[in-house]
């Protein structure tokens, strides 16, 4: 005969199952299922990284070419149109010179012995007269390109500094008891006035200056040989490469030159302020 348990029909020698509570009690530990010695994942500093990663601006979108030159009015518009065309000039004189050159070396090379002496000492005569024009040409544009675009970078520039100061006066005191009161901005409004000087007054000049080079050259290769061209424009790419590689430790080279001005001003700003 089976006897009856406490919750049903049980086999015989074997006890019933233990009663439990109809209300169970929450386990003591928030992890029932891991030992003990495992401690609690904190999501604090999760949130903290959450809320700063939600807080952090997009990075400022890349300024077009043309606003370089913002704050130009109609003579520095004048001076870079004939700053450009003096740059071209100059550029291009470079490759008529070596045009010329090349035809000095092949009537050295190559003479006609039809030709008497007197006819080629002419020839020579003329060629050398045609490199004597190039390089008072080349002393002429280089000096117009220079002076017209150092003087509108001199002039952009003084405009931009100008327009930095108006801004700041209209600032409240709470702007320069909290960003001004060491030498960031200073040296930050500086090196970014210096870069933009550098830029209209240097950069832009040699842009121009080595494009029209390069597409004389091209044309004028092409012209003479097309065969020699072709293979020298193979090398092209390998150029491209390096002067990147080269603008890209340029720039990070001149990231470091600023901040360690900003930190030389900084530190010089508060010698003087503690020590009067």
């Amino acid at each position: 005969m089976v006897s009856r348990g406490l919750f049903g029909w049980s086999p015989p020698h074997i006890q019933p199952l233990t009663p439990v509570s109809e209300v169970s009690e929450p386990p003591e530990s928030p992890l029932p299922y891991f030992e003990s010695s495992v401690e609690p994942v904190q999501l604090d500093d999760d949130n903290e990284n959450i809320e700063e990663f939600e807080e952090m601006e997009p990075p400022p979108a890349a300024v077009p070419f043309s606003r370089l030159f913002a704050c130009a009015d109609t003579f520095d518009w004048i001076l870079m149109a004939i700053g450009s065309t003096a740059a071209a000039a100059h550029g291009t004189a470079l490759v008529v010179y070596l045009h010329f050159f090349g035809q000095i070396i092949h009537l050295l090379s190559f003479q006609d012995p039809s030709q008497s002496s007197q006819q080629l000492f002419d020839k020579f005569g003329q060629r050398a007269l045609q490199i004597i024009y190039v390089a008072v040409g080349v002393f002429a544009a280089g000096w117009i390109e220079v002076s017209c675009w150092i003087l509108t970078g001199e002039r952009q520039t003084a405009v931009i500094r100008s327009k930095y100061v108006q801004v700041l006066l209209n600032q409240d005191m709470g702007f320069f008891d909290t960003y001004g009161n060491n030498g960031d901005i200073v040296s930050q409004v500086l090196g970014d006035v210096l870069l933009i000087q550098s830029a209209i007054s240097e950069k832009v000049g040699n842009y121009i200056h080595n494009m029209a080079m390069f597409f004389g050259g091209l044309v004028i290769g092409l012209i003479n040989c097309w065969q020699i061209a072709l293979i020298t424009l193979a090398t092209g790419p390998f150029i491209v490469a390096a002067g990147g590689i080269s603008n890209i430790f340029l720039h990070r080279l001149a990231e470091n030159i600023q901040d360690a001005y900003a930190d030389a001003a900084s530190i010089a700003e508060q010698v003087f302020f503690y020590f009067p």
